[in-house]
């Protein structure tokens, strides 16, 4: 809004006076006029003892403008009337946890103008109530949140870029604090991995094109995760996303240990893209620790004695046990793999583990590959509802890869995934040899059927009973749900930064 004064002469009596005002019509949207306070004909006012009515009251005018801007009523568009409130709980956590001493000894090596703990606070509930950038949360999330001290954006990027740089020391914080309160099981721990993918088209030094859970064909970053017996989480670790996943197995629950002064034996559950021979020689040999992986039935993994086994029905040596629910429902069987002990007082006892024996190279540089033998339970089972969602997978695929034989050439690049079930043919084109698709890979697609639902869980505790295997292990969609609430809920992917101590720290 604005004051001006307004001439105008409605009669023969001369020139008239008005103060007017801008406003903005919300019917119309536009802007309008209207009377603020009429002042008469300059005759009157000249003969009520004011010289110069015109300069007069444009004076006032300008005095009444200056004060509106030095006391300007709050508008809704100025400040929302509404307060971000749904941190309560997180704040009443961190109230609980009691870190914010501890979290500005760890910051005291560079000086702030205000407490740390209070800007650490904020950006944890901030990215919690409306995830999003750093850029958003200073415009348009921190001033809204309740009780809560506002940053300018520079101390923000600030203190983010501090955070990111050591992210690890945050975590053994939180650790510290909650082992306080609360008894950490660390018998068991739970692994796995993912990745995210950036709006960006160059690699950099961090950022690097790499195999995408989205199938994204751009520079992408991977998360490793470790989460506790009761599936909290307890560390974690990013990397480039050209990297392994494998060796971060290793050396998180290393960390782990030292971070948090564990000593006993842990069981370390992984999916099948950890199971590989070095992870099992770390975890046994190195550091007298148990396992428990899936282990993919179908290609080169399993021999075709193994693969047999597993389709075979009930005999004396192999019997598949039933796991039902209240009502008598299927829920999923399972059997163990026997073996006869060949010597020793107990010659010619069936038990239900054996000796395995695996190689690999201890150190990147050694030459050979070292051979060891771990005792070993192999668990089968075999869940229904997974065979039927399998199965109607592999028929879709294969129904999409009629169609595309059908009415097309198509290059191996262009069935992408399910190429698996498609025969190729080396041809020629433009002078390059190219995959040209030729049929349907029937042998690939029957295989696939028929192990459909079956999974093989390899553990090193062979005392366990095979029910309580199984159930730990499927413990695991608990850290698949971080990985999907950190994308969705807190819109952790696509991301756009690209410095890595940024990325680290959100």
């Amino acid at each position: 809004m604005i004051y001006f004064l307004k001439k105008s002469t409605p009669s023969k009596k001369g020139l008239y006076l008005q103060i007017y005002s801008n406003y903005y019509d919300p019917n119309t949207k536009k802007k309008n006029t209207k009377s603020y306070k009429a002042l008469g004909y300059v005759s009157d006012l000249k003969a009520s003892g004011i010289d110069d009515p015109v300069s007069y009251y444009s004076d006032i005018v300008k005095q009444m403008n200056e004060q509106l801007l030095e006391n300007k009523e709050l508008q809704i568009s100025d400040k929302s009337t509404q307060k971000y409130a749904g941190h309560f709980l997180v704040k009443a956590m961190f109230d609980l946890l009691d870190m914010d001493r501890t979290i500005n000894i760890v910051a005291s090596t560079h000086k702030w103008q205000y407490k740390f703990s209070d800007m650490y606070r904020t950006l944890c509930y901030s990215q919690i109530l409306s995830p999003g950038s750093k850029l958003k949360a200073f415009e348009r999330v921190i001033p809204n949140i309740y009780d809560a001290p506002n940053f300018s954006y520079d101390q923000i990027l600030d203190a983010v870029n501090f955070i990111g740089g050591d992210y690890h020391k945050y975590i053994e914080v939180l650790n510290h604090h909650i082992n306080d309160i609360w008894e950490r099981k660390t018998d068991k721990v739970y692994f796995d991995c993912t990745n995210y993918y950036f709006e960006i088209d160059l690699e950099t030094p961090f950022l690097k094109k790499g195999p995408s859970k989205e199938n994204f064909k751009g520079p992408i970053m991977g998360q490793a995760l470790l989460l506790d017996s009761d599936q909290i989480p307890l560390d974690t670790e990013f990397y480039p996303g050209n990297e392994s996943e494998k060796p971060y197995l290793r050396k998180r629950i290393e960390d782990m240990k030292s971070r948090n002064g564990v000593h006993g034996r842990i069981i370390q559950v992984a999916d099948k893209g950890l199971n590989c021979a070095r992870n099992i020689y770390a975890a046994v040999v190195e550091a007298n620790d148990g396992y428990i992986f899936s282990k993919s039935i179908k290609g080169r993994s399993l021999s075709k004695e193994e693969q047999d086994w597993i389709l075979m029905d009930d005999d004396e040596f192999n019997k598949w046990e039933d796991v039902r629910d209240e009502v008598g429902n299927l829920i999923y069987k399972y059997k163990t793999s026997k073996h006869i002990i060949r010597s020793g007082k107990n010659a010619g006892k069936v038990v239900d583990y054996g000796n395995y024996l695996y190689k690999c190279k201890i150190n990147p540089d050694d030459e050979k590959e070292t051979e060891f033998t771990v005792k070993e339970k192999r668990i089968v089972t075999y869940n229904p509802k997974l065979a039927a969602k399998q199965r109607a997978e592999i028929n879709r695929e294969v129904e999409k890869l009629k169609k595309i034989l059908s009415y097309k050439i198509a290059v191996k690049e262009d069935i992408g995934d399910s190429a698996k079930y498609v025969n190729f043919e080396a041809k020629d084109k433009d002078g390059r040899k190219i995959k040209v698709a030729t049929s349907l890979n029937q042998e690939k697609i029957d295989a696939d059927l028929k192990f459909a639902g079956f999974n093989m869980l390899v553990t090193s505790e062979v005392k366990a009973d095979p029910k309580e295997i199984y159930k730990v292990y499927h413990n695991l969609w608990r850290i698949e749900e971080s990985f999907r609430l950190l994308k969705t809920y807190l819109q952790s992917r696509p991301a756009f930064a690209s410095d890595e101590d940024t990325i680290n720290a959100f």
